[in-house]
């Protein structure tokens, strides 16, 4: 299985792609990808593929990667990203960690992958910090560290990753060691559920809610109702 669908790659290709060329040499490949013509980003890409751009080898890994104007092929991607991320290019370190991860297109190896996540986790990007918490959660590639993963799996759910809440929700639980832990494994138990039909199908909140008391379920919905008014607010004051 594809750990991303190639609708939600294409999503990314089209939305990651201004962020990372603004002002940058790839700005016409990126204007003819926002209009869907990958046969002219390409043409547009050869010549800084040629000359070692950073962004030009991420975006022609996202194009294999996703299958737009190129047969899809995760190991070229790879390729591409490789000689991105080795230039210390964030996103290209996300993507070739994530193709680490999985074991697709490369052979799989999860100390690469934590090598590769550093880096974007650090600079605040949720998708890293989900992938290297779960690591740290599971002792993928690295030593298991639950507090380190709680914190990496905090972050990246403030920014509303629903698998670091699940991921999260359940570090919480099997740590419980206060009620602080229940009533915010709770909390991000739901709040996963709400936003995510594959979280929704998941039993972790009913099972977390057993463990609770009523006022540990009744403070846990508080934070839910926390957390919901402080994303509306960062959401208005985005437009």
């Amino acid at each position: 299985m594809r750990r991303f669908g190639v609708g939600l790659l294409m999503l990314s290709l089209l939305t990651i792609a201004p962020r990372v060329s603004v002002g940058a040499s790839t700005d016409k490949a990126v204007a003819a990808i926002q209009k869907g013509d990958f046969k002219q980003a390409q043409k547009e890409l050869a010549p800084l593929l040629e000359k070692n751009d950073p962004n030009a080898q991420f975006l022609t890994g996202m194009m294999y990667d996703a299958g737009k104007g190129v047969p899809q092929d995760p190991a070229k991607a790879a390729s591409w990203y490789r000689k991105a991320a080795a230039q210390k290019h964030l996103m290209a370190q996300l993507y070739l960690g994530v193709l680490l991860y999985s074991g697709e297109g490369v052979k799989q190896d999860y100390e690469e992958a934590a090598r590769l996540f550093a880096a974007p986790a650090e600079a605040g990007n949720e998708q890293a910090q989900f992938y290297l918490g779960r690591m740290r959660a599971e002792g993928q590639g690295v030593e298991k560290d639950e507090n380190e993963a709680i914190e990496l799996l905090s972050k990246s759910a403030a920014q509303r990753n629903t698998r670091a809440m699940g991921m999260l929700a359940t570090t919480l639980f099997s740590r419980h060691r206060d009620d602080q832990d229940l009533i915010h494994a709770y909390a991000w138990a739901h709040l996963a559920a709400e936003m995510d039909p594959i979280q929704a199908g998941l039993s972790t909140r009913e099972v977390i809610a057993r463990y609770c008391s009523e006022d540990q379920k009744k403070q846990g919905k508080k934070l839910m109702a926390d957390w919901k008014k402080r994303w509306a607010a960062e959401d208005k004051a985005a437009k």
